[in-house]
């Protein structure tokens, strides 16, 4: 027989659906919280990434706990601010709470509700706000937001639907002022460091989050700034979500504004509740705020330990221990989390079968099961953050951006597009007019070899720090799950082979014409193809480089000793037949030894050099024999390119895997 709580499933409403503008309200109860760190990288290639030497990975790792029993309930339309000096573990915190922590071990129990907090199911119903601005200073606000928005809304959201929740959020945070000005940042006019942290927050609204985390959102805004947006922060508190925020020096007015408050020292709390009872409750400890004096500022600084000197270090320390223990012993039961209790068993089963998420919410039995309308809903909304656009509609959006992104940027653009006609004209005038006399056949060599080396070595250097640049944004964006590493690839390396073409296209026609190379219909599309490749192929090394290696100096190293060592193996500093039989295979894995040696029999091959007969030594007559001096006559094209496209695939699929596999985090976070 059917149970009778199946009645109720009909009745289910997709509380995040697109005709709806609600959020499901839930509650987070931590219990028993505590997280211990290591202060030194766990992982091998963490290590790297951090530049320890290798006798640093003998010495013995020191475990820190950052944080001991935190324990409190943040309610559904209310606003919690958590306070507390430097290093008292705000931050933390909230990476604990939001999932983001990569190292370090967690104890405790975290609830939604009644149901044990899993990253899955916190990814679908909350959004977490960085304490800087992660924005791209050539887009409006209005393209900002609709970029993501389309990256994380359902794929079932029509244009107009998308269009809409981005209007509906611009409008919320009172930006629809400046929807269509450039975000900007120190040296591109745009928005005021309020608005742009407005924008951060609204890009964590578009999905309606139920929970919102904020690290530090006012800092560096000035005071004014800072008020507006925590009375925003209050005011989509009200609108029945959880938001927990980190706050440095507050002032009054923000003491006035948010609901509740934690203050943290040293990794445990030393006062959490109601803002309004805050100096109530340290002015019966014996510890009352002084007139005219910031209640926040005071009690922040009564939490943090001074060690600007030995006796005011032991005075303040006995002063936290004190407030630690009165908050143990004052501290009330969680009542919250007990009446959870009874509902763990349940929720830790659903943990464990979150892999097989798609089986358990296909059945129309998980409701009895569960016994939770909000978890229903989670498992709704994890459900739908699965069903966003696929990579090919991740692709079109990054493409698009990438595009955007590029033109608005014209003063890059221009100093390219001056970098390549300027190499160009260097080399036209170094190798003018070239002749087919006796003399000129090592200019010919020469040039060939040249054009092969030197714009491909420019590229690489600008382009590494243009990747790493972009890291900045890839980590942050990879870590909200905004789309998927491949995505990412894809459109980078498709969204450059236009502007590759025209900087190609600048950097060879006039450095063709001024040499006097050969005009023929055939050699002409045959040389820009294989100079075209040979660019792109330094282009792929260059990005190769950036996305498997943790930092601009260490790449750059990489990609100049390799490049070095393919320039000493091409056939023109050192004859190939020359070249010592342990280090041959260089030669072989050269791209600019194919990329030369195809130029050279595009353009030498079918040569015929003039010989002064009233001379004695021997003359070389033709191309071919040339090729020959140069031990360059024994491959054919379609060998060159074979040789210059296989690479070209090695570094692409290198920088694939690294893009999939290793950590993009930018070495200054």
């Amino acid at each position: 027989m059917v149970p009778s709580g199946l009645d109720r499933i009909d009745a289910v409403i997709d509380l995040l659906g697109p005709d709806t503008t609600d959020t499901v309200p839930i509650d987070l109860h931590v219990d028993k919280l505590s997280y211990t760190v290591t202060d030194q990288p766990g992982s091998w290639w963490q290590r790297i990434t951090n530049l320890q030497m290798p006798w640093e990975w003998m010495e013995k790792a020191k475990p820190t706990e950052v944080l001991k029993g935190v324990s409190f309930t943040a309610r559904s339309g209310e606003l919690l601010a958590i306070m507390g000096g430097s290093g008292s573990g705000k931050t933390s915190l909230l990476d604990v709470l939001a999932c983001r922590t990569t190292s370090g071990v967690v104890t405790g129990d975290i609830y939604l509700n009644s149901v044990v907090r899993t990253k899955a199911i916190l990814d679908s119903c909350s959004g977490y706000v960085r304490q800087d601005d992660r924005l791209i200073a050539f887009l409006t606000v209005r393209e900002t937001l609709m970029f993501v928005a389309q990256l994380k809304l359902p794929r079932t959201f029509t244009q107009a639907m998308i269009a809409n929740r981005v209007d509906l959020v611009i409008a919320e945070l009172g930006l629809t002022h400046a929807a269509d000005t450039k975000v900007g940042n120190g040296t591109i006019r745009g928005l005021s460091g309020g608005e742009r942290r407005r924008v951060s927050i609204g890009i964590q609204l578009l999905i309606l989050p139920s929970i919102l985390f904020l690290d530090e959102p006012t800092s560096g805004l000035d005071s004014f700034t800072a008020s507006s947006i925590v009375k925003t922060l209050s005011r989509l508190a009200s609108k029945h979500r959880t938001i927990i925020m980190s706050i440095h020096q507050p002032r009054f007015d923000i003491f006035n504004t948010v609901n509740s408050i934690m203050v943290l020292s040293k990794g445990s709390v030393v006062y959490n509740g109601p803002a309004p009872k805050m100096v109530t409750y340290f002015t019966n400890l014996g510890y009352p705020c002084p007139e005219h004096t910031n209640p926040c500022d005071f009690y922040i600084d009564l939490a943090t330990v001074d060690g600007t000197s030995k006796e005011q270090e032991e005075i303040t320390s006995r002063v936290v221990k004190t407030l630690h223990d009165a908050f143990r012993v004052t501290e009330e039961s969680v009542t919250d989390i007990e009446s959870y209790r009874q509902d763990v068993i349940e929720a830790r089963e659903i943990k464990q079968s979150i892999d097989g998420m798609k089986e358990l919410t296909d059945s129309p039995y998980v409701k009895r099961v569960t016994g939770d309308d909000t978890l229903q809903n989670l498992i709704d909304a994890y459900e739908r953050q699965r069903s966003c656009p696929g990579l090919g509609t991740q692709f079109v959006i990054l493409f698009r951006r990438f595009i955007r992104v590029t033109v608005d940027d014209y003063p890059a653009l221009l100093t390219h597009l001056v970098q390549a006609l300027l190499m160009s004209l260097l080399l036209g005038t170094v190798y003018i007019d070239l002749k087919l006399s006796q003399v000129s056949i090592r200019d010919w060599f020469g040039v060939m070899f040249m054009i092969s080396v030197m714009y491909p070595y420019m590229v690489i250097l600008g382009l590494i720090g243009t990747c790493h640049e972009e890291r900045r944004f890839l980590y942050f964006e990879l870590q909200d799950r905004l789309y998927h590493p491949a995505a990412y690839y894809f459109a980078k390396v498709f969204s450059d082979i236009p502007f590759h073409l025209i900087y190609v296209l600048v950097y060879i026609i006039p450095l063709y014409f001024m040499a006097g190379l050969p005009v023929d219909g055939y050699i002409c599309c045959m040389f820009g193809l294989f100079v075209g490749v040979s660019v792109f192929t330094s282009r792929c090394l260059a990005m190769m480089s950036a996305a498997i290696l943790p930092t601009y100096q260490i790449a750059s190293f990489f990609s100049q000793t390799m490049f070095s060592l393919f320039i000493m193996s091409a056939g023109f500093l050192i004859n190939l037949n020359n070249i010592i039989a342990g280090t041959r295979w260089l030669s072989i894995l050269s791209y600019l030894r194919w990329g030369f040696q195809a130029l050279c029999l595009i353009q030498i091959k079918d040569l015929e050099f003039e010989c002064d007969t009233s001379v004695t030594h021997v003359c070389v007559h033709n191309g071919t024999k040339a090729l020959e001096t140069y031990s360059l006559d024994s491959g054919q094209l379609w060998q060159c390119a074979l040789g210059l496209g296989g690479t070209m695939v090695v570094f692409l699929a290198v920088m694939l895997v690294g893009l999939m596999c290793v950590p993009q985090k930018p070495h200054n976070e």
